[in-house]
């Protein structure tokens, strides 16, 4: 029996988070479903293209898990590279939409590049950290390491995106064992520069900070979404207004099922919806964690803490926006919102953190010897 538990261990390493990505994915279907189709018969063309993506995915998710971190480890320069020039290629071709440059064209399908830079980063970062002990020379390196990616989708514009690449370098270098002092330095003179980067910041990120700050402002233009989202959640109640296509408070908002995706969730399902995905991003930060920490090398540690962190800041940055907690950035919620790329690296994350909590000391030819 131990030894069928090992076998059954290698071929699905963490149960407990394939079942929790499984479950994130399948209430973003039926959050999607009743957003997009009325008739509660049938299914909308943007859910079957999620479920495509979701097939995709699983791919992806299994595929990664069977990685074996070392390869991964010598691959990051290469894996780095590619997807800073994926970046620059959205750049000078990419097609625009919603007045921002974020997508590549390939036939049909639409791939967005910055959904994969999370992953390279974190892999280039956690390379080059994992060889080296935090010093502040180092932290400055990795800091520049994460900023060109960083600086790349922030031109596009994709703030959001921008946030959650700062956010991972941080739970990165945290990882590595950044004295606090160091960090503490770093804080205050970012924290010194915010007027100047105040000033670079485009009108539309100014109204949006100005509607979070004043919710009446402009309620039929520029805070008609925030004031719909705000309905929204009020709506939903304990049990929610049912996932039957039923009309929505959201149903003018172009981005309800993507940026918006918790607010639609909590209006169709209700407190008891919401508790169910906070639950489940609770466990997928606990499964990574215990990947991170039961990792027999520094490089696996931070991999899986980083790719951890990515999911998690990002699922509460998305919250935070739709409980009005945060001014409005476009953000999906992972594994929920609708959206090809974002799905599939979300997937390729939890794959890669399968594959650390894979390479644990403990062998299948270990246990033959303990029988």
């Amino acid at each position: 029996m131990t030894i069928v538990m090992a076998v059954a261990r290698r071929a699905v390493p963490d149960p407990a988070l394939v079942l929790a990505v499984l479950g994130l994915v399948a209430v973003g279907l039926v959050m999607i479903r009743a957003a997009t189709m009325p008739d509660p018969r049938g299914l909308s063309s943007d859910t079957v293209r999620q479920i495509l993506y979701g097939v995709v995915g699983a791919v992806g998710l299994f595929g990664a898990s069977r990685l074996h971190v070392g390869v991964l480890r010598r691959l990051a320069p290469l894996i780095y590279l590619g997807s800073v020039a994926s970046l620059i290629l959205v750049l000078a071709l990419g097609a625009e939409e919603f007045g921002a440059r974020r997508w590549i064209a390939l036939g049909p399908i639409t791939v967005q590049p910055s959904e994969f830079a999370k992953i390279a980063t974190v892999i280039a970062v956690a390379a080059y950290a994992a060889e080296r002990e935090p010093s502040v020379k180092f932290t400055l390196v990795t800091l520049g390491l994460a900023l060109l990616p960083m600086a790349l989708v922030l031109v596009e514009p994709d703030l959001g995106t921008t946030l959650v690449l700062g956010a991972a370098w941080v739970a990165l270098v945290v990882t590595w064992g950044v004295s606090g002092r160091v960090l503490g330095g770093m804080a205050a003179l970012g924290v010194s520069m915010l007027p100047i980067a105040f000033a670079g910041v485009p009108d539309y990120q100014r109204e949006r900070i100005n509607v979070f700050l004043h919710p009446d402002r402009d309620p039929l233009g520029s805070g008609f979404t925030i004031r719909q989202v705000e309905i929204a959640l009020g709506s939903g109640g304990v049990s929610g207004q049912g996932i039957d296509g039923a009309p929505s408070a959201l149903d003018g908002v172009a981005t309800r099922a993507s940026d918006f995706a918790f607010a639609q969730l909590a209006e169709q399902m209700g407190l008891i919806g919401a508790l169910v995905v906070l639950l489940l991003f609770a466990l997928v930060a606990w499964r990574g964690l215990e990947a991170a920490l039961h990792s027999p090398d520094r490089f696996g540690r931070m991999l899986a803490g980083g790719l951890t962190a990515t999911i998690v800041l990002q699922a509460l940055m998305h919250m935070a926006v739709n409980t009005r907690l945060f001014p409005a950035t476009g953000i999906p919620l992972p594994f929920v919102s609708t959206g090809g790329s974002a799905l599939v690296g979300m997937c390729i994350s939890a794959g890669l953190i399968l594959a650390v909590a894979s390479h644990r000391p403990t062998q299948i030819h270990d246990l033959w010897r303990e029988r």
